[in-house]
């Protein structure tokens, strides 16, 4: 949009992993209150629900002119103009073929960017959606310059200290249920325990669905008093989105996600083993 002699402000309030930082520039993003009259549009990627723009929900009134680009299956659309395409595995491979209709010529650093979101969006091309043209979008993004050593060092080679200590929790914690493993990290071991933010934590479903013989995974982090951020994950053929629906969120079939209200840990660790139809006697 830059390119085309627009005015641009990303705003995000959370703050970014280690390796976000390596590769995204954050004198570019504003964390403060966004002025709806400052701006004629708003555009929000890759999140299917209104509540999964957390506090900025608000740019998304209905007078204001909106757009998301997304790959999730949409039951509500949230914004007046919606350009989804479920089938891509990634929404960089969305936003790709938007910059693509736009004619702008891309560069080194957008491609880049977008290869950032492209692998970590398939897990590395791992995810049981990644199809062929997640492939082509990755051949064409390397032509234009994308930095793939710089993303893979940054997203896979970059472990730190401290996130070796969220994974030592994650192996010394966590629970199964017949085929699912999952772990709950509420406010107090969060902050106080651990030092640490929901973020650190992103990566806990992801590592326990490659466990031999899970077939669903789950982390729940209280990332603020009684606010609840499930994280979920499963192998082909198990669908987790229909779940995750339940709860007030979305996704896709092997990975989905929603925040929602509990009383506490194990409230919120029932709600979702009652939404799976499993036991609650271990909680």
């Amino acid at each position: 949009l830059n390119k085309l002699g627009l005015k641009t402000q990303i705003f995000v309030k959370e703050e970014f992993t280690p390796s976000q930082k390596m590769i995204f520039e954050e004198d570019r993003v504003s964390r403060d209150n966004c002025n709806t009259a400052d701006f004629d549009i708003f555009i929000c990627v890759d999140a299917s629900a209104i509540n999964r723009l957390g506090e900025y929900d608000y740019t998304f009134d209905d007078k204001n002119t909106t757009i998301v680009l997304d790959h999730h299956v949409c039951d509500n659309f949230i914004a007046k103009y919606n350009y989804i395409e479920s089938e891509s595995s990634s929404c960089c491979e969305v936003i790709y073929k938007f910059i693509k209709i736009l004619k702008v010529k891309i560069d080194a650093q957008i491609a880049t960017y977008l290869y950032a979101g492209l692998s970590s969006d398939t897990s590395s091309f791992m995810n049981s959606n990644t199809n062929q043209d997640s492939f082509k979008v990755a051949s064409e993004l390397l032509k234009y310059g994308a930095n793939v050593t710089h993303i893979n060092q940054s997203l896979y080679q970059s472990r730190t200290l401290r996130g070796i200590e969220f994974q030592k929790y994650l192996l010394n914690n966590f629970k199964i249920i017949n085929d699912c493993a999952y772990i709950g990290v509420d406010y107090e071991t969060l902050k106080n325990q651990l030092n640490g933010k929901k973020s650190d934590c992103s990566g806990y479903s992801k590592n326990l669905i490659n466990i031999k013989d899970i077939n669903y995974s789950f982390s729940i982090v209280e990332d603020k008093p009684n606010i609840f951020s499930l994280s979920m994950r499963s192998k082909i053929g198990y669908d987790i989105r229909v779940i995750a629906e339940k709860l007030g969120g979305g996704g896709h079939v092997c990975a989905a996600g929603a925040t929602f209200e509990a009383e506490n840990i194990n409230d919120a660790l029932n709600q979702v083993l009652k939404a799976m139809n499993l036991s609650t006697e271990m909680v």
